[in-house]
């Protein structure tokens, strides 16, 4: 069965389209990466921080990373991992 598609936020979907290397190693990754990428970016508690995540993440796409280096996912998937 095949993960369902995560939702992109809007401002992640611009920077996404204004950066078309970033975009393209975005639709080679798999579902589980994305969903990994847009929950770094949207835990991000302050506007200014959630900008630059956007910004980074643009940059290690764009450089052909296809999973977030600096994030730690274990308490997003179980609460008994946290």
């Amino acid at each position: 069965k095949k993960e369902p598609e995560p939702d992109i936020p809007p401002d992640f979907q611009e920077a996404l389209a204004a950066t078309p290397e970033a975009r393209l190693v975005w639709t080679n990754t798999t579902t589980l990466a994305r969903v990994d990428w847009i929950h770094w970016i949207t835990s991000a508690k302050q506007a200014h921080t959630r900008a630059k995540r956007i910004a980074n993440a643009c940059d290690m796409l764009a450089s052909g990373k296809k999973h977030v280096c600096c994030f730690d996912p274990s308490g997003y998937y179980s609460k008994a991992l946290r």
